[in-house]
């Protein structure tokens, strides 16, 4: 039995680099290399930072004032100006978040691990989702990669503790559910 689910991780860790590896390829087709260099429509537009900034600060505004819906419109307009900065699109994955839209939140977070790897907020906030959605496994493998990015980084001291908590106490009830 372990020799079939260590041959099954080792099989899906060949698909998920190969999915990887093939999502990163048809990405630099599609943009010509374009995202990789940094380029963006605010930089072909010549749209200085304080206009992209000041943008952003309406999103936040609205999103704080629990206007989400208009919020994420602002959002979207920030992503296709420059669609390598990251907090753009975890402003949608809070919005959709907030709005209990749980699927369509996970995945925007999961966008923003791409675009922010080091990052251990967005898997946090995926694992909530995840809960939400009665995942609890897939809630420990947010919160574990969550814990792995977080390290000992004392700006994400509470991130860590939360994370941990909230983990130990899905290990427990998982341990003790009947298995059918």
């Amino acid at each position: 039995m372990k020799n079939v689910k260590n041959q099954l991780n080792q099989d899906s860790n060949k698909v998920g680099e190969h999915v990887k590896e093939k999502v990163g390829e048809t990405m630099a087709k599609v943009s010509g290399g374009s995202l990789k260099s940094g380029f963006n429509i605010k930089i072909l537009a010549g749209i200085p930072d304080s206009k992209v900034s000041t943008l952003y600060a309406q999103a936040y505004q609205l999103y704080n004032t629990g206007k989400y819906r208009d919020a994420i419109e602002i959002f979207r307009i920030l992503i296709l100006l420059d669609s390598t900065e990251s907090k753009f699109m975890m402003g949608i994955a809070a919005c959709l978040h907030m709005m209990k839209e749980y699927n369509a939140a996970l995945e925007a977070y999961t966008l923003v691990t791409f675009l922010d790897p080091d990052n251990p907020v967005p898997f946090f906030h995926a694992s909530d989702c995840a809960l939400q959605l009665k995942d609890k496994l897939g809630a420990m493998v947010a919160l574990q990669m969550a814990l792995k990015k977080a390290q000992n980084k004392p700006e994400f001291k509470t991130l860590k503790e939360r994370a941990e908590i909230t983990l130990e106490a899905l290990k427990k009830e998982v341990k003790d559910q009947p298995l059918i």
